[in-house]
């Protein structure tokens, strides 16, 4: 059928390839429409992308990889209307036009079952003053390995309850729950946060974090034995003289102990170990969340 392709604004041919025995599958009608159900876009240099994605209103998930997306107009948006399905949203090593959000991504009528958005490797460095009264609050939304130099407000107001900002050079936040901060150029957390989980999960892995505050005695509190341990804090200063205590080359932090600081974590003694080994880990993991060796592996270009 004739169609308006993605790297050109010439139409084209264009044809899907549903292979029954690469997918191993009969065919049937409920398997197709599975299968049809995703959509990847990988390697385009130049990505117009076009209001013919708006037939696809079975869509549970879309990702881009590799691409530079030159447009996405309001006339290809992803909404509520057109894709009540969607639940997934994916760019990977993505380029955007002057490193902001395509108008695409921001419609007013946001589909109601996208609650896993990630970003992970692209040119994004700033989010519409808007951006809150557009995107959900209850959704997992991860910009990580972007171009952030600090926190928009607009992400600081809508502050979704699964947020990841890991790797991006960012040096402080403001205060609100972050989950993920890992490998930014942070020092130090916010003082005050109000209302934090007891079943918060807190990455602070591959920063200058040495201390936390008080406000964290709340996940050490209640901690669940069965669990791995809700702060990650690998490759930091507080790791490292955790590391040096539990070996018995130092019997305290570093770090001056300072009004509102957390006892619990600041406490060396050797009665408190089992606290600190329930709390902190400092074992290596991934910088991101998204699984970016992954998706290299497969999605990537192959040369032989």
């Amino acid at each position: 059928m004739q169609v308006k392709p993605w790297i050109t604004s010439q139409p084209s041919c264009s044809l899907l390839v549903t292979d029954c025995y690469e997918f191993n599958i009969s065919g049937a009608k409920d398997e197709v429409v599975n299968l049809w159900r995703g959509f990847v876009i990988r390697h385009c240099s130049h990505l117009e992308v076009p209001a013919l994605l708006q037939e696809f209103s079975s869509l549970n998930v879309l990702k881009l990889y590799n691409s530079t997306i030159k447009s996405w107009e309001e006339s290809a948006t992803i909404s509520q209307k057109y894709h009540p399905d969607l639940n997934m949203l994916y760019l990977v090593r993505v380029t955007m036009v002057n490193g902001e959000l395509p108008v695409g991504l921001l419609g007013g009528d946001f589909p109601e079952m996208l609650r896993d958005i990630e970003f992970c490797y692209t040119n994004l460095r700033t989010l519409p003053d808007d951006f809150d009264l557009k995107w959900p609050k209850f959704a997992s939304i991860y910009f990580e390995a972007c171009e952030f130099t600090e926190v928009p407000a607009s992400l600081a107001r809508l502050a979704p309850i699964d947020l990841s900002l890991a790797s991006n050079p960012i040096s402080s936040i403001p205060a609100v729950g972050f989950l993920h901060i890992g490998s930014t150029l942070i020092s130090e957390l916010p003082q005050l946060v109000s209302d934090v989980s007891p079943s918060m999960v807190l990455r602070v892995d591959n920063t200058n974090i040495s201390f936390f505050w008080d406000w964290m005695d709340t996940v050490v509190a209640s901690i669940d034995s069965m669990l791995p341990p809700p702060i990650l804090a690998t490759n930091s200063p507080y790791c490292s003289d955790l590391q040096k205590i539990y070996a018995g080359k130092k019997t305290r932090f570093s770090a001056p102990l300072r009004e509102g600081q957390s006892l619990l974590l600041s406490n060396a003694s050797v009665e408190n170990w089992p606290v600190l080994q329930a709390a902190v880990s400092c074992i290596l993991w991934p910088s991101t969340w998204f699984p970016l060796d992954f998706e290299d592996g497969y999605s990537g270009i192959k040369t032989e």
